[in-house]
């Protein structure tokens, strides 16, 4: 018999032991988080760190992508093959190295990495709550004692390059976001258009138009719009036609704005708008949308002053 008991780990824990409690303990929640996704949690490492890998443009091979993750190169083949045959990536010969195989995501992998990140990040905020969530200070602390730990203080072996705002992320963004509100106004049945409703809701916040010409140059200078001052005209036409507006004519006398149908029909519109919005928006970090703002007002008016500038 032992004289002295022997102490369990949870009595004087090390770190070792304390990172693999932590790290099982994440692994775990992952795998349930994404099995409706289907993916494992190295599945998503590999998805994600590849979406990451692809903003860029870039196609890595499995040697690249398995130097970035810090993954096995025949563990990250074995997922590839997963992956692969699941639809959600592409495996092909690299074109500089006839030996390599180069990655790429599918549609169908870059929607589900999509997913699969918010996800993750979501999780995470719940993990990390306890310290602060992901953006405080105990968390910023933690991250940088584990990459001193792993000898990436220096930034010298990232995970993943710093998520960078481009000209294509800000177009997909404005394609979907005019293919929602498409599908949202097909679905009220009153057959207005999206050119018809931003008609209508301008007329309704910035109105009534004295000088129904000033309506006219506001929207014709507006790129969302699309639309020229001969085809704005043809446009309120319509919509006098209909009932919708009066005074619209950028020859009359004014002033523009909706009649009370129109004003009940925007009203309408915009509820069904409202409602779409706050499911798109839910979840959301507050702060995250307000940053997203600051930028996308900057980016609006510098492109605007190039644009201006020749």
């Amino acid at each position: 018999m032992y004289s002295i008991a022997m102490s369990r780990p949870t009595e004087h824990p090390t770190t070792g032991y304390l990172l693999w409690r932590v790290t099982t303990r994440m692994r775990a929640a992952v795998d349930r988080a994404l099995a409706p996704l289907g993916l494992s949690h190295a599945q998503y490492t590999l998805l994600a760190s590849l979406y990451g890998y692809s903003r860029s443009g870039a196609r890595p091979s499995q040697r690249e992508l398995a130097d970035w993750t810090g993954l096995e190169p025949i563990f990250v083949s074995k997922l590839a093959r997963a992956l692969e045959g699941a639809g959600l990536i592409e495996r092909s010969q690299h074109p500089a190295d006839p030996r390599a195989v180069q990655l790429q995501l599918t549609d169908a992998g870059a929607d589900v990495a999509q997913r699969a990140i918010a996800i993750v990040h979501a999780l995470q905020e719940e993990l990390t709550a306890p310290i602060g969530g992901t953006r405080g200070q105990r968390n910023r602390d933690l991250v940088r004692t584990l990459q001193t730990l792993l000898g990436t203080d220096n930034g010298s072996e990232p995970m993943a390059p710093p998520a960078t705002l481009t000209g294509q992320d800000v177009g997909e963004a404005e394609g979907a976001l005019s293919a929602l509100l498409n599908q949202v106004l097909a679905g009220t049945g009153t057959g207005i258009t999206r050119t018809e409703y931003l008609a209508l809701r301008v007329v309704a916040l910035r109105g009534p138009f004295p000088e129904p010409a000033a309506l006219h140059d506001f929207l014709a200078g507006q790129p969302q719009v699309g639309l020229d001052r001969a085809q704005l005209a043809e446009l309120f036409r319509d919509l006098e036609a209909r009932g919708l507006v009066t005074g619209s004519d950028p020859d009359g006398p004014g002033p523009a704005q909706l009649t009370p149908e129109g004003a009940a029909l925007n009203a309408k519109l915009g509820e069904a708008v409202a409602a779409q919005s706050q499911r798109l928006y839910a979840g959301i970090d507050p702060d995250d949308l307000a940053t997203a703002h600051r930028v996308l007002v900057e980016v609006t008016e510098r492109a605007n002053r190039l644009r201006n500038q020749g």
